[in-house]
């Protein structure tokens, strides 16, 4: 009985810190396994659930009979908690840091680099006496880099489930052949760069369909509407039905009408172009960071 509350404790803690949502609620154990109370909350899909809970989406719509259509604001599911019990590991600060070179290609900024090398752009500033974001092609950066790590685990509880792994998904490079490529990248990563105040995002992966948006002149950037995104948000779009992708910019909201209803984005004829869509509607997936 000790060990289970302890366990209990761990799970209520790991589904509640280490995810920082409110929609939450709380967690229950049927049998052997575990399941996490939670309220749907708006942009939410059974696929970034799945992927948040480590689990899937066919055991999610097991558990819950009632899911027979898609999800709706406000409604309370039972989530099949597919994580190990525990702590999460806790990497050991670096014990020893050394600068490395690195010299600007074009196309690259001090967001780009230090996403590269997993440093922060202040850090590269400072390290280099730069007053600005401005580099020039051929200049030679110093990086500080770790040159020792050791990891710390801490487990108060086993399980033997095996981990779910998430891999990260690092972004794909635009094929250079196409149209206005550097213009694109460097956009992204300029937009990026713009926004980032120090603080951590939260990846957002979201599954439905896309729109073409009929426009009276087309635009030859890359730009969409969004239901929730706020707008200047940056979005990577994959069509689900040949696996093209492309970055778009949020500038405005969807109308909330009841032919929107389904609607999880809409983009520009420029983006659709490049997604080569067959259909004005078709399966998407997104993910960007809030």
């Amino acid at each position: 009985m000790r060990k289970f509350l302890l366990s209990l404790m761990v799970l209520v803690l790991a589904a509640t810190s280490s995810f920082g949502q409110a929609d939450s609620l709380g967690i229950k154990k049927e049998g052997d396994k575990y399941f996490v109370i939670h309220k749907v909350a708006s942009g939410q899909t059974l696929y970034s659930l799945a992927r948040r809970y480590g689990t899937s989406v066919t055991e999610i719509k097991a558990k819950n009979a009632e899911l027979v259509n898609d999800l709706k604001v406000g409604q309370t599911i039972n989530i099949p908690y597919g994580k190990p019990m525990g702590q999460p590991e806790i990497p050991a600060k670096s014990s020893a840091q050394a600068n490395k070179n690195h010299t600007v290609a074009a196309g690259e900024t001090l967001f780009s680099i230090s996403q590269k090398y997993g440093v922060d752009v202040n850090q590269i500033k400072k390290l280099n006496g730069l007053s600005s974001n401005a580099l020039a092609v051929g200049q030679t950066l110093k990086i500080a880099v770790a040159t020792k790590a050791a990891e710390v685990t801490t487990q108060v509880a086993t399980s033997t489930e095996k981990p779910i792994e998430k891999p990260v998904e690092k972004p794909k490079t635009i094929d250079s052949t196409q149209e206005t490529t550097g213009q694109v990248t460097s956009s992204i990563e300029e937009i990026a760069k713009e926004t980032y105040n120090g603080s951590p995002f939260n990846e957002i992966v979201e599954e439905g369909q896309a729109e073409l948006i009929i426009e009276d002149e087309s635009s030859t950037k890359f730009l969409a509407l969004h239901k929730t995104a706020k707008v200047g948000t940056v979005i990577k779009v994959k069509n689900r039905m040949n696996n093209l992708t492309v970055y778009v910019r949020v500038v405005g909201e969807i109308p909330n009408t009841a032919d929107n209803e389904n609607i999880l984005i809409k983009l520009n004829k420029r983006a659709y172009d490049q997604l080569k869509a067959l259909d004005n509607r078709f399966l998407v997936e997104l993910s960007y960071f809030q």
